[in-house]
């Protein structure tokens, strides 16, 4: 496992600040929580994992490259419409492709923008096509 850049954790560590919502959506482990569970960031450790205080009592972090959560709390921030304006700048795809969208957020480390999509997609269409949310 290779470990990820300091500019990585600096990243995670904004995103995923000690006391963010967050729900599970894969982890490859006999021990896992189930997916969907729910629980609150204590931090983000050196090796770029995300330590998680889980609803159901598990301590088992989101290990960076590996397991998958995201954060619950997915408003149309300021960041969120930078995001959005990067991938829209960047001509990768047509807006309206939502999958892709979001794909291409995720590759580019734009968790905001991946949670705002896929808890407001209405808003999300409704800013496409109309510039506002």
């Amino acid at each position: 496992m290779r470990f990820p850049s300091e500019e990585v954790i600096r990243n995670l560590r904004e995103h995923y600040p000690a006391g963010t919502r967050v729900e599970l959506l894969q982890m490859d482990d006999v021990q896992a929580p189930p997916i969907g569970t729910k629980g609150t960031v204590v931090g983000v450790d050196d090796a770029g994992s995300i330590m998680v205080r889980w609803d159901n009592g598990s301590g088992l972090s989101v290990a960076y490259g590996m397991d998958c959560c995201r954060s619950l709390v997915p408003e149309f921030t300021q960041t969120v419409r930078d995001q959005l304006m990067a991938i829209r700048d960047s001509g990768e795809t047509n807006m309206l492709d939502v999958p892709m969208v979001q794909r291409l957020a995720f590759d580019h480390e734009y968790y905001e923008l991946v949670s705002f999509i896929e808890e407001h997609k209405e808003s999300y269409v409704t800013f496409i096509m109309k510039g506002e949310v």
